[in-house]
């Protein structure tokens, strides 16, 4: 007599498919009956059951961080612009090419690690809320699990974002191109189409995937992870407990964090929400209640994020505070309200930037060493007279005398911001005149003695708060209503260049594209038409070309110089908008970049007064100039377009790399380097004829959001 065996496929459904742990009872339960005469049906349905009840428990006990992962993720696609717009910073640009310069090729490992500790520090800040508000509310997490989970969610993000990324590329064109990201940040967070729910698909999946083994689904796993958690808590209380003193590292150290956190959580959302007002002519009255909502909304982010970390289980100062909370956020406050103002004028790139940054440290770290005394006491003094109580003859002539180096560090940070501030390198010297102002307030201030009554002091610190937040509201409405001007400034430059352009008889009619609706943000302009500056004898192409050089038996090549524009838009368009902006220069010394998320395309356009014939020319060369110091491959493709025809037929003469700008040549370049590229034309080509010639500048990934500066010189049409 054989024994039956359950179906296959079933039982291996029942091993690998369940949530969980494999339960061996409901296993043996189901083969005992099965070999008890029941048919193979049943055992199907009974595995099927199995799988389904397991994952709904999964779900059911998971719901909570489901949920969480949804709302914290649906914050991504403003992180994912605020992270582009670092990476594409002018400061960022220029830490990249110091790296290029002193690593050649590793400084791709040095990118490719702040890219994904930037992208990380979501995630992270993440996983630290939900471990808060999950324990608040009573539930439980493995710690190993959770402690893994900080390495494994960025290690999950990096393939699932690559992957996102390319399909996303592969079907920009097709699809995504429709759904832009919407320019302000709030519309960012609200926006729920496509392309801002791909953005925030990695985030969501290594959340969930960190999270998972982390919580326990059932009653006796939660009951085993809370008395792993506690017996584990307990013994680091009790650690705390002995090694948390007054002055002892432990507290010192969770101390400088709590300071750098609420400060870091303040600049976040200055970043995120201080932007200037769309009037033109604001009154006073709404710049100063805007000012006063980005200085109330500095305070907020500096509490919120400082209170997650203060009351965590892991901190010490949940055992015991040196100092009241109350106290200590009134305190930190003082220089948070500067935030605001701080970050609209770097934007703008004012020197001021650096002095109320300088102030914003004076006031934090005077205001935080003065409420220091039970996290900074020391045993130096009480030593000391116990030494002195022992002290031998000719103790005082063998004292060797205390040496700060406090004067020198402050002397060197003040020397270097003003070069940084002379270099207009305003936040580098925003950074250095801080510390300088920190370190001064800090030994210059003398912390208060033991036995303070903190009642008294809380009302102290909002009295002093409230002297500084005044002023601080009143500069963050200055910097407002100057940020206002210099707007308005640089609109009515831009109106005097389209008005001096619209003069100009380059082409107008036939140049000027039609259509578009190119939305580059509200920071910037729809559409880009630069017109490079003409030169005193500019040669350009005769009016009969057919009777003149490329003639049959022509052997001089026909130069024509680069006097058309370069356009500079977003997919999908494929021309300038109606309110494109016109200006004149090069695309050598002009910085010209994406406000938003789309990729910047770049191409240059050059229009013959009388159309060529495909027959006469048989290679085209295009002198370029290249200034670019990204590193990142560019090549250039040439489409050459009969506008006289109906049907305006095209022919693409395929691309050609920069030289200049491979791996294994590129320099950083402080003058143009001038190369040629040679396109052959065939000979039994679709179109007869050519009166325009367009460059397309293909560069890599690296400049996908910033044009690459090369410019075109001359055109060089080589007869058959």
């Amino acid at each position: 007599m054989t024994r039956r065996e359950p179906p296959q496929i079933a039982a291996w459904m029942l091993e690998h498919m369940t949530s969980g742990v494999r339960d061996e009872a409901l296993v043996g339960d189901l083969l005992e009956v099965f070999r008890g005469g029941r048919s193979d049906g049943w055992y199907w349905r009974q595995a099927i059951g199995a799988c389904v009840v397991s994952w709904f428990e999964s779900l059911r006990a998971r719901a909570s961080m489901l949920v969480f992962a949804i709302l914290w993720t649906i914050l991504a696609p403003a992180w994912n612009v605020l992270c582009q717009n670092v990476e594409s910073g002018k400061l960022s640009t220029r830490f990249d090419n110091e790296m290029i310069a002193k690593l050649g090729p590793f400084w791709l490992i040095a990118a490719l690690i702040g890219w994904i500790v930037i992208h990380a520090i979501f995630l992270w800040g993440g996983l630290l809320i939900f471990s808060v508000a999950h324990t608040r509310t009573g539930g439980s997490l493995y710690r190993d699990r959770y402690k893994r989970a900080f390495l494994l969610a960025p290690v999950v993000f990096v393939p699932v974002y690559g992957a996102s990324y390319l399909l996303v590329t592969l079907n920009w064109y097709g699809y995504f191109a429709n759904f832009p990201l919407l320019s302000s940040t709030f519309g960012q967070i609200a926006d729920f189409r496509v392309l801002a729910d791909a953005i925030r698909l990695p985030y969501l999946l290594a959340l969930v995937f960190a999270l998972w083994k982390a919580i326990p689904v059932s009653s006796r796993a939660a009951e085993a992870a809370n008395f792993e958690s506690g017996a584990n808590e307990s013994e680091e209380h009790s650690g705390l407990l002995a090694n948390a003193s007054p002055g002892s590292f432990v507290v010192k150290r969770f101390f400088v964090v709590m300071v750098g956190a609420g400060m870091m959580n303040a600049l976040i959302a200055g970043f995120l929400l201080c932007r200037l007002p769309d009037s033109h002519a604001p009154s006073f009255y709404l710049l100063c209640v805007r000012a006063g909502l980005y200085v109330l909304a500095g305070v907020l982010a500096g509490i919120c994020g400082t209170y997650l970390y203060w009351k965590n289980p892991a901190s010490p100062f949940s055992v015991r505070e040196p100092l009241p909370f109350g106290v200590f956020v009134l305190t930190c406050a003082r220089g948070w309200v500067w935030v605001p103002a701080m970050v609209i004028l770097s934007e703008q790139l004012s020197p001021a930037t650096a002095i109320i940054a300088t102030i914003g440290a004076l006031a934090i770290t005077s205001g935080v060493r003065r409420v220091s005394f039970a996290v900074f006491v020391t045993d130096s003094n009480r030593d000391l007279v116990a030494k002195q109580g022992r002290a031998n003859l000719f103790v005082e002539s063998l004292y060797l005398p205390y040496v700060e180096p406090y004067g020198y560090v402050i002397a060197i940070c003040l020397y270097a911001g003003g070069a940084a501030l002379f270099a207009r390198s305003h936040h580098t010297a925003a950074l250095l005149l801080a510390f300088a102002a920190a370190v001064f307030a800090w030994k210059k201030t003398m912390p208060q003695s033991a036995g303070l009554d903190w009642n008294k002091e809380r009302k102290l610190a909002a009295v002093r708060l409230a002297a500084f937040a005044i002023p601080a509201l009143l500069v963050t409405a200055w910097a407002l209503l100057d940020g206002v001007a210099h707007r308005n400034h640089m609109a009515a430059v831009s109106a005097a260049v389209r008005a001096d352009a619209g003069d100009k008889d380059a082409g107008d009619s036939a140049a000027r594209p039609q259509d578009g609706k190119t939305s580059v943000g509200s920071s910037g302009y729809e559409s880009v038409i630069l017109w490079p500056y003409l030169k005193k004898d500019p040669v350009t192409p005769p009016i009969s070309v057919e009777n003149n050089l490329l003639a049959p038996g022509t052997k001089e090549p026909l130069i024509i110089h680069f006097n058309g524009p370069y356009w500079f838009l977003q997919p999908p368009n494929k021309v300038p908008g109606r309110r494109a902006h016109l200006a004149k220069g090069t695309p050598l010394v002009l910085d010209i970049h994406s406000s938003n998320s789309i990729a910047l395309v770049m191409d240059a356009h050059q229009y013959l007064s009388a159309p060529i014939r495909i027959s006469r020319c048989r290679e085209i060369s295009v002198e370029v100039a290249n200034r670019d110091n990204t590193l990142g491959a560019i090549s250039l493709g040439v489409l050459l377009s009969d506008g006289t025809s109906a049907k305006n037929p095209t022919l693409y003469l395929g691309e050609q790399p920069i030289i200049s700008a491979q791996m294994g040549h590129f320099l950083i370049k402080s003058a143009p380097v001038f190369e040629t590229l040679h396109f052959s034309i065939p000979p039994d080509a679709k179109i007869k004829k050519f009166n325009e010639i367009t460059v397309l500048i293909l560069p890599d990934i690296e400049h996908q959001f910033d044009a690459p500066k090369i410019a075109i010189e001359q055109f060089e049409l080589f007869p058959r």
